[in-house]
């Protein structure tokens, strides 16, 4: 992930220098968007894929990877690195530990350029988003799957 929303970075803040707590969310979604997602961004504001265009059911859905709290360990796994660090310190990569794939497209869902995690199946909260490397166009019949560990979340 290439960036933080400004939610997710004044709660951390927040929680760390002041005397306010920052709870975990009780779940973790994967949004597709058609553009990039900015920091100042919501779960409702990301240019986000629609699941429905004029009363046509698209088959897109967020992918629901549940509660962190409870099933975090198995969806996500991580790794220590020091390959940016010149003072030879380990930071660390959490990926998918097994592949996420989407729902068939029922209708062309046009160009994939980024990608968010939110904490909710429908609006909440932007946590995390970034562009993808290589966008697509899908069309109908198609699905989006990030194969095991190519989804990876670093903080440097």
């Amino acid at each position: 992930m290439a960036a933080l929303s400004d939610y997710l970075e004044s709660g951390l803040l927040h929680h760390l220098f002041r005397s306010d707590s920052f709870q975990k969310p009780s779940g973790i979604c994967i949004a597709l968007t058609s553009g990039v997602p900015i920091d100042s961004d919501t779960g409702l504001t990301i240019p986000e894929l629609p699941s429905g265009i004029d009363g046509v059911d698209t088959g897109y859905r967020r992918k629901d990877l549940g509660d962190p709290s409870s099933v975090g360990d198995a969806i996500w796994s991580f790794t220590t690195t020091s390959d940016d660090d010149p003072k030879g310190g380990l930071s660390g990569v959490v990926g998918n530990s097994d592949s996420i794939t989407f729902e068939t497209a029922l209708t062309d869902w046009g160009w994939v350029s980024g990608v968010a995690i939110c904490d909710s199946g429908a609006g909440g909260n932007l946590l995390m988003h970034a562009e993808l490397g290589n966008a697509r166009k899908i069309y109908i019949g198609d699905s989006v799957k990030f194969d095991t560990d190519t989804l990876q979340i670093s903080l440097r």
